[in-house]
Parts: structure tokens; C-alpha cells; sequence
């Protein structure tokens, strides 16, 4: 029986994926098109807002065609967007719903819950010119941040800096340092608790 449900979801699995497939092509080229005009971000957030499976694999099939690198079996769960083409996705990730990608570069096996904010580090804005508005000041301190393999983040955590290899970041947890390998983290700002095998 267990064989069974596992062909037939298989199966579904795949037809979704052949009716999502001319949905992505058309937003491949617009997101090309943006990626050229500098408005990446405002097509993945409409690609974000198509709902269910099918929206999942129309995902899928955009942001490997139009990201540096995504691997196999990533799941963008609804709402979810990557801000910058240059991420660098692994395999085996799971996108909670509405997660905000900034630069990143992540490894393989994680689990995100929903609302994780990945900043692009802590210095993405520029104030120190005294006779220009903050607002019209370049962004100037944004970086690439690294998320090892093996990790799970909580559900409204806010990610500005690294994260080792089989760690895991509490709910809620404002991560400003880097969380070094095998520990869970929690807190604002992120603290280590305690370390695991």
C-alpha cells in the first residue's frame, strides 16, 4: 500500500510539474528581462504569490533557471522570494512561507520555518553622509552570508550573519554573529545555548 501512495504521488507530483513548467517559462523571461532592469525582486514576489503545489514547482523551475545555482528537491513554500539572482541554493531545502532571501549561500538539508528574514549581513545601508537623507544614501556594507548543511531555523528569525554546519537557530532569534558549528542558538541577539553532536 505504502508503494502505492508513493507512485501516485509521484505521479502527481509530475503531472503538477508539466503544467507548471510553461507558467515558469514565462516568468524565466520576464525574470531575465527584470534581471537586466534591475527589478529581479519585484518579479520573484509575484512568482511568491501563486498558490499551492503547482505554485511550488512554477517556483522551482523559475529560480533554477534564473538563480547562480539551486540544487534538487527545494521546496519555496508560498510567499517566499529571493531578493538578488546571485543566491546559491544546496539540496534538500524546505522554505517555510513568506522567507525573504537576500544574498545567501546555503548548504544541503535545511528546514526554514515561516518569516525568516536572510539579510544580506548588517551593514546594508549607508548614513555617515551628514548632508544627504539616509533614504538617498547608497547600499554599500551588503554581503554574501553562509548557511552550512544540516540546519534548522525557527519561524521569525532574522538572519544577518553565518551559520555553521548542523546548527540550529531558534524562533523568533535575531542572529548578528556567526553561529559556529553544532549549536543551538537562540535569543535577540542570538546567544549559544547549548552545543549538539
Amino acid at each position: 500500500m505504502k508503494a502505492l501512495v508513493k507512485t501516485a504521488y509521484k505521479s502527481y507530483v509530475y503531472v503538477i510539474s508539466v503544467l507548471a513548467f510553461p507558467v515558469a517559462l514565462f516568468f524565466i523571461i520576464f525574470g531575465w528581462t527584470a534581471i537586466i532592469l534591475n527589478a529581479y525582486k519585484d518579479v520573484s514576489i509575484v512568482v511568491s504569490r501563486i498558490p499551492f503545489i503547482y505554485g511550488q514547482r512554477v517556483r522551482y523551475f523559475y529560480y533554477k533557471a534564473t538563480l547562480k545555482s539551486l540544487g534538487k528537491n527545494v521546496i519555496f513554500n508560498y510567499g517566499t522570494f529571493c531578493q538578488y539572482r546571485n543566491v546559491i541554493i544546496g539540496n534538500r531545502i524546505l522554505f517555510g512561507y513568506f522567507n525573504t532571501i537576500g544574498e545567501v549561500r546555503m548548504g544541503d538539508d535545511i528546514v526554514i520555518g515561516g518569516y525568516v528574514n536572510f539579510l544580506s549581513g548588517t551593514n546594508q545601508h549607508s548614513f555617515e553622509n551628514a548632508d544627504k537623507k539616509i533614504s538617498n544614501q547608497p547600499a554599500s556594507g551588503r554581503r554574501m552570508i553562509s548557511i552550512g548543511s544540516d540546519v534548522w531555523i525557527g519561524s521569525n528569525a532574522i538572519i544577518a550573519s553565518d551559520i555553521g554546519t548542523r546548527c540550529v537557530i531558534g524562533a523568533g532569534s535575531l542572529l548578528i554573529k556567526p553561529a559556529e558549528d553544532k549549536g543551538v542558538y537562540g535569543g535577540n541577539p542570538a546567544k549559544l545555548i547549548r552545543k549538539i553532536n
